[in-house]
């Protein structure tokens, strides 16, 4: 195991990062907004983590200590943390391959630390569930995006709540400008099943804010950093980036169409252009936002394209994916 690095923080305290963790200790004591199993909700705290889990689980049941506050309950002590005045979470996600973007305007400063993996769990807001908790069952995959978010200002605890809801449409936009889709919809993802945000904040600041929300800058900040470190980490952890998304093979396998490019016929601009342009009208076709006989115009206009046989073979497919749709309707 490598020894730990050691980052200043620009809004005051220290990261020590390691193979399995991302540590933060303040200088002085945080107000700390947790979503976290283990002393979530609003805490004063000494230190915050994100945490590697090393090993693979079967449920929550099987982690070390039976529960997932247990286990990083048992984190924190190893790291010498006070366990009443610590919080945590928990990815899969790989340390190295952290984002980190900071943000300063006037006074203010934010900066955001995440860690992101979505290939197995990435997941659209309202997509069925994949288990219900009870001491039976209870097994979420594997998959997440964990955000440390940092600020030197004094927040209210309403404002810091409200900041929680900017980080989130943040990683949500992040992932609606990478492509990532649902697995399991191929709708454009959310999140995951299991992100996770900690939010620290200064109470003995000088300067305080009382809105961040979208529109306010101290909002702004907080979502452009967390933009920015979320695609800094995808792109490393899953090698997700604009490039990758917008290549004729990811937009084929986002539209389930993988099987009408055998030759690679679709590797040209043309043919990407052509690609874009569908998977937004099935996309509005799926959301109601089209009706079936605006589809249909549609593919009609693909058949006569002179941009042959890339327009032939995408209104066959889409065709093909519009029929097993309607067979799957109850």
């Amino acid at each position: 195991m490598k020894p730990m690095a050691s980052q200043l923080l620009i809004t005051g305290g220290v990261l020590d990062i390691g193979d399995q963790s991302i540590l933060c200790r303040f200088p002085s004591p945080c107000l700390v907004l947790s979503t976290s199993a283990y002393n979530g909700g609003y805490l004063l705290a000494d230190a915050v983590f994100n945490q590697r889990l090393g090993l693979f689980v079967d449920s929550e049941g099987d982690l070390p200590g039976g529960s997932l506050e247990n286990y990083l309950a048992a984190v924190a002590a190893e790291h010498g943390l006070n366990r009443e005045r610590s919080t945590g979470l928990l990815t899969s996600a790989r340390m190295e391959c952290r984002g980190y973007s900071a943000i300063t305007f006037r006074d203010t400063v934010v900066e955001v630390v995440a860690t992101a993996g979505v290939n197995e769990n990435a997941a659209r807001a309202g997509d069925f569930a994949c288990y219900y908790e009870d001491p039976d069952c209870y097994q979420p995959l594997g998959g997440t995006i964990n955000l440390l978010a940092f600020t030197n200002i004094s927040l209210p605890r309403g404002a810091m709540a409200k900041a929680l809801l900017s980080i989130t449409e943040a990683k949500a936009a992040a992932l609606q400008e990478l492509a990532v889709v649902s697995p399991s919809t191929l709708n454009p993802a959310t999140g995951t099943g299991t992100d996770g945000v900690i939010l620290a904040c200064d109470p003995a600041a000088n300067v305080a804010c009382r809105d961040a929300g979208t529109q306010s800058k101290l909002g702004e900040l907080f979502c452009r950093a967390t933009k920015a470190a979320v695609k800094q980490s995808l792109a490393r952890e899953c090698q997700i980036d604009p490039r990758r998304q917008g290549s004729a093979a990811e937009r084929l396998r986002r539209l389930e169409l993988q099987e009408i490019n055998g030759d690679g016929l679709f590797e040209e601009p043309r043919a990407n252009v052509l690609l874009a342009m569908s998977q937004a009208v099935w996309q509005e076709y799926r959301w109601g936002l089209l009706g079936l006989d605006e589809l249909y115009h549609f593919l009609a206009l693909l058949d006569v394209l002179e941009l042959q046989p890339f327009g032939a073979r995408l209104s066959s497919g889409l065709r093909r994916r519009m029929a097993a749709a309607v067979s799957d309707e109850p």
